[in-house]
């Protein structure tokens, strides 16, 4: 079964000039998925914004931002990766991750600050992300 986000993954970059170098290194796309809750995971946030940054270069590159919907989620990122082709011979693989760092902002909760997670070619990557109320009380 096709995921409806393979379908807005293609070879051309979204992403600003800037990124022409990193993009071209990384000629992949994978999907992320950014479930954002509070209470143990009970409830979901809505108007959490997220966002999507890579470090390249020595360089913070902020990808891409959103803000939840109503069930604490953004969905389809479409991020560059390395090639799927890179995971076929023992000396590339694990070389094909690329590692994003995520962070969500939201006024009543802590902030969470470059949560790391892994993008793949064609994979859809779920990220759960638990927020704490400001105080530390869940309530």
């Amino acid at each position: 079964m096709i995921n409806n986000y393979e379908n807005r993954i293609s070879g051309d970059s979204p992403f600003k000039p800037e990124f022409e170098r990193y993009i071209n290194e990384h000629r992949g796309r994978g999907s992320l998925k950014v479930q954002i809750s509070a209470a143990n995971q009970s409830f979901p946030v809505k108007n959490v914004f997220v966002d999507v940054a890579v470090i390249s270069d020595g360089m913070r590159y902020s990808l891409y931002h959103d803000v939840t919907d109503s069930s604490g989620i953004v969905n389809e990122i479409v991020l560059p990766s390395c090639l799927g082709s890179m995971n076929n011979s023992p000396e590339t693989a694990g070389k094909s991750d690329v590692t994003y760092l995520v962070s969500a902002f939201h006024p009543a909760f802590e902030e969470v600050v470059d949560y790391p997670v892994t993008i793949q070619d064609r994979i859809e990557t779920i990220l759960p992300i638990a927020l704490e109320p400001l105080g530390g009380m869940e309530g």
